[in-house]
């Protein structure tokens, strides 16, 4: 059975309930600024790929005759097989989406904001 790490026995009370004290960059307003634009935009791509997943499931669930038109006449290949993989398309655009606006705006303004802090 294993033993839990022994509690050390000098630790007194003051020392286990010490404040947490916030390091002073998040009191910055430059950085209040990229966290909300940051939140901002994650949750509208969040917002936009649960709107295409959940619309995609939902024709599924409700109007599977829909997703079941021939792409051509006399194929087999129905019209919800380019929607299903244009999903997986358009999750990997949202991806690069994000990681481009973090590597040209997101990565300057943290750049600026640790200028701002050495000075």
């Amino acid at each position: 059975m294993p033993q839990a790490a022994p509690c050390p026995a000098n630790l007194g009370l003051a020392e286990i309930d010490a404040p947490v004290v916030p390091h002073p960059m998040l009191s910055q307003p430059g950085f209040e600024r990229l966290q909300r634009m940051r939140r901002r935009f994650s949750w509208s791509l969040t917002a936009a790929m649960l709107l295409v997943y959940f619309g995609f499931i939902l024709t599924l669930a409700f109007r599977p005759d829909l997703l079941a038109l021939p792409l051509t006449p006399g194929q087999p290949m129905s019209i919800g097989m380019p929607i299903g993989f244009g999903m997986f398309a358009f999750t990997f655009a949202l991806v690069a989406i994000y990681v481009h606006r973090s590597n040209t705006v997101y990565d300057k303004m943290i750049a600026e904001i640790r200028k701002g802090e050495q000075s």
